[in-house]
């Protein structure tokens, strides 16, 4: 066990800078270098790319050059995951922590998980998937909870997230589809649509192993609002009459009903008619139910402060926060644990060790 580990850090998109500050305050952690592939970003300062005072390392678009610092850990934070570079990393002997989607891999088939175990070995690394929703809210919250339960018939999680001020072009346009006709997103669906909606069909798999309950199948719907009035979104506009809200539910099957199951409300506005929220200043939250004996809930927020009055500023912010820290956080134990897929059913309870201060 070391005294600190020295991390790479990939991505500096909404995630990515929030992850460079928390790896720069963890008493843990160093920051030893930044990949990032926007030409524009290289060279400069991670610590100005994040917002924060310089740090004293500057990005490269060069896998070369991170490999060589023998660093003990990649924090990969892309919008996707890139399997072969990821690979790449453990191979090399970089331990992965990632919020790009592998939270479970067995859930994406034998030929995946083999790619990433023969990858460990090869580098006596380990890799672990991880984030708020998925990667918390849907998994390692219902699965604490379970705890409590002598008898389960059905888990619900719900989150609902204002996605105005959360300014990702390519997510919300082109992925999700806000500011656009239903029939068109339909019509030209985004190469990774299905994959992002597969992350969601991952935590349901993962929270019924923890179980020990046999999935039959997850059946999918989604629902579209149309905006009369329109919105304005950091990423862009949302004009009347196109997408101005987004309702997604998944639902694990188990005995022939539905036991498992994540609802999101993903909203642009607040005009979109009976059934969606119709009023702005909701934190961005979640809550999971557990119906059973007894019956169990917890909701819980985030938000910039509960105390200072400004709860509700920058809705999406302190998300992006709580999915980088669920990572770095995760860190030490990542490269403390044994080589191989390491996820929530595999690691000890993950604490921000050293945050007091």
């Amino acid at each position: 066990m070391k005294s600190r580990y020295r991390v790479i850090q990939y991505a500096t998109g909404g995630v990515g800078k929030h992850a460079i500050a928390g790896i720069a305050e963890h008493p843990r952690l160093q920051l030893a270098g930044l990949l990032v592939h926007s030409k524009d970003k290289v060279g400069r300062d991670a610590g100005a790319l994040a917002g924060i005072a310089p740090l004293g390392v500057q990005a490269t678009d060069r896998v070369e050059d991170v490999l060589a610092l023998g660093a003990d850990c990649v924090s990969y934070m892309a919008l996707w995951p890139d399997v072969e570079l990821i690979c790449r990393f453990l191979e090399a002997g970089l331990n992965v922590v990632t919020t790009s989607g592998l939270l479970y891999p067995k859930f994406f088939g034998a030929e995946l998980v083999e790619r990433l175990e023969a990858a460990c070995r090869r580098g006596g690394t380990s890799v672990h998937g991880t984030g708020i929703n998925p990667g918390f809210s849907g998994e390692v919250l219902p699965l604490t909870m379970s705890m409590l339960s002598r008898r389960i018939e059905q888990i619900t999680v719900r989150e609902f997230a204002d996605f105005r001020t959360y300014n990702s072009p390519e997510l919300n346009h082109a992925m999700l589809g806000f500011g656009r006709d239903p029939a068109d997103v339909r019509a030209h669906k985004h190469p990774n649509f299905d994959l992002m909606m597969r992350f969601f069909h991952q935590s349901i798999h993962l929270v019924a192993d923890g179980l020990g309950v046999a999935l039959e199948r997850i059946e999918q719907t989604e629902e579209y609002g149309l905006t009369p009035v329109g919105a304005t979104m950091e990423s862009g506009p949302v004009p009347p009459g196109t997408i101005g809200g987004i309702k997604t539910r998944f639902a694990g099957v188990v005995a022939g009903r539905p036991m498992i199951v994540i609802e999101l409300t993903w909203v642009a506005a607040y005009d979109l008619g009976a059934g969606w929220p119709a009023a702005a200043g909701e934190h961005t939250h979640w809550s999971v139910t557990i119906e059973g004996q007894p019956s169990l809930r917890c909701s819980f927020e985030q938000a910039l402060s509960f105390e200072q009055g400004h709860a509700t500023a920058g809705h999406t912010a302190p998300a992006m926060i709580c999915t980088a820290m669920h990572a770095v956080n995760a860190i030490p134990y990542v490269c403390e644990a044994e080589p191989g897929i390491r996820t929530f059913l595999d690691l000890p309870l993950i604490a921000a060790k050293g945050a007091f201060r």
